[in-house]
């Protein structure tokens, strides 16, 4: 993209922009950033990614325009140069060298036109200076100056005297006592530009507006160049220079957002003319670098290097250089911190993981054991529902005995039987049949409690020993004893109570079992120690 005026004062400027304001990178030191063009780039990254389809198209159109030159007669040296010369216009803003090579051989071919010597040294003076040949372009504008030259020649001869300019002045600091001398020339080419162009021509009303924005007359460039924008094809390289100066004045205005938008522009713009040469898109690269959009930067920039290096655009790479290795620095160390960010939340997530799965261990445990808990809960609920039955069966019973031995004494009493009513009470027939029956409702009772109790009786005792009992068969009156031992009923007075036996009785149940025992000492103590399963 041809920058103009821009291209010598602006270029060397936005070199410096992004060399001083790189300090300032975008790492939240700003109080508030602008808005990014987020539709703008959108558009561009589409570009960016059919930026080959574009390129095929413009070698297309030139594949064209050699395939018409060899249709021409050799000997029709005129228009053969014709075709050179505008073979090597199409190939300037995209393939340097080629443009260059093409230059050449219009220099040749001039030699045998008349008139045509001009017109090939402009040309060539062209690829020079896309070429960053500065030197030579030079000597070949002076003696082209020196040249009878109509005013169409004139025309092109000051554009490309321009066009050198601006290009040498991005080679030097404005500081240097030479960039004045260039700036001084560049203005003279443009002057001579703007007093020669028909002032319908939309190159000349694009070198007005950039006057204005040299001028700082930003509303009177804005509002010209919205009315070339919009009588300017969007793929032609005039429209890419107006919109770079379009975000020139936005910029001036203060207003970064619309910058940056009108930046994207002209860099679509570029990439659909398959223009090589333009710095939109390394600027507007510098610009989200400023802000802080690393990703888009570092894609832009290499972009814009790529294409720099394969077109051979030397002048264009030369502007960009600077920018480079300090985005690729940031972009990587973005990368690394990154790294370390999710290395850290990897760490994180893995701890959490970790600590996910021991709380789902804890809690699987809890569960099991509540569980465990709730059966045991309910084991005994029904191992109470089962004891509160039996006591309140054996409760009737003796209810219905007491009932029916009070009628019974009552007869006896008032039929004057009273030694026989004593005489039955002394046989204690009442009594064994009470025994027995409690006897039946606490060894089912027990043996609920405890169903393996006289397995492990056994085990303490002596093999020839043990105690066999048939098939529901209640605990023998020894069993029973330490049954109630088992339950804390340890005292023999208190057994004898409870079972109607003699104390005596129950001494001696006591010291027999004991002396089946395999240890007589202990034997008691592991009756006791005996656990419920």
């Amino acid at each position: 993209m041809k920058h103009s005026l821009n291209f010598g004062r602006v270029l060397p400027a936005i070199c410096a922009i992004i060399i001083t304001c790189l300090p300032c990178r975008g790492d939240g030191s700003a109080s508030r950033r602008p808005e990014i063009p987020k539709q703008e780039l959108k558009i561009l990254d589409v570009a960016i990614n059919k930026s080959k389809q574009f390129d095929a198209i413009k070698l297309q159109q030139i594949d064209s325009l050699k395939k018409a030159a060899e249709n021409i007669p050799a000997d029709d040296a005129t228009r053969r140069l014709e075709a050179v010369l505008t073979i090597a216009d199409q190939y300037l803003t995209t393939n340097a060298d080629s443009a260059l090579a093409y230059a050449r051989r219009g220099i040749e071919l001039s030699n045998h036109t008349p008139n045509g010597q001009a017109n090939a040294k402009i040309a060539y003076i062209n690829a020079l200076s896309v070429s960053g040949i500065f030197s030579p372009a030079l000597s070949e504008l002076d003696s082209v100056q020196r040249l009878p030259l109509d005013k169409k020649q004139k025309i092109e001869m000051w554009k490309s005297g321009r066009r050198l300019y601006s290009y040498m002045m991005s080679y030097v600091s404005e500081k240097s006592p030479i960039y004045a001398t260039y700036v001084q020339k560049y203005i003279e080419f443009d002057d001579s530009l703007l007093t020669s162009l028909p002032k319908t021509d939309n190159f000349y009303f694009f070198l007005k507006c950039e006057r204005a924005v040299a001028d700082g007359k930003y509303k009177e460039a804005k509002k010209m160049l919205e009315t070339l924008l919009d009588r300017l094809p969007v793929k032609s390289n005039l429209y890419g220079i107006a919109a770079f100066q379009m975000a020139e004045v936005y910029r001036n205005q203060g207003d970064e957002t619309m910058y940056a938008s009108f930046l994207a522009k002209a860099a679509v713009s570029d990439i659909e003319a398959a223009v090589k040469e333009g710095l939109a898109l390394p600027t507007l690269a510098n610009w989200l670098y400023l802000q802080g959009h690393l990703n888009e930067a570092f894609e832009y920039i290499n972009f814009a290097l790529e294409d720099a290096t394969n077109s051979n655009a030397r002048v264009r790479a030369v502007a960009i250089a600077p920018v480079i290795p300090l985005i690729d620095e940031a972009y990587r160390k973005q990368i690394s911190d990154t790294h370390d960010r999710l290395v850290t939340w990897a760490f994180l997530a893995s701890f959490l993981l970790i600590l996910t799965a021991v709380l789902l261990f804890y809690l699987g445990r809890q569960i099991r054991r509540s569980r465990q808990s709730q059966q045991k809960l309910e084991s005994v609920s029904q191992i109470q529902e089962s004891y509160i039955g039996n006591f309140v069966s054996l409760c009737s019973s003796y209810a219905d005995r007491l009932d029916s031995l009070c009628r019974l004494v009552a007869v006896k009493v008032a039929a004057g039987q009273t030694d026989e009513l004593l005489k039955l009470i002394k046989s204690g027939r009442f009594g064994e049949s009470k025994d027995e029956e409690f006897f039946r409702k606490f060894d089912e009772a027990f043996l609920d409690l405890y169903p393996d109790f006289v397995m492990k009786v056994n085990q303490l005792l002596r093999e020839e020993e043990q105690i066999m009992l048939k098939k529901d068969e209640g605990l023998s009156p020894e069993l029973r004893i330490y049954a109630f031992v088992k339950l804390g009923v340890e005292e023999s007075t208190r057994i004898a109570q409870i079972l109607h036996y003699s104390v005596s009785t129950i001494y001696a149940y006591r010291n027999k079992m004991r002396n089946k025992a395999i240890n007589r000492e202990t034997f008691e103590a592991d009756i006791v120690a005996i656990k419920r399963h």
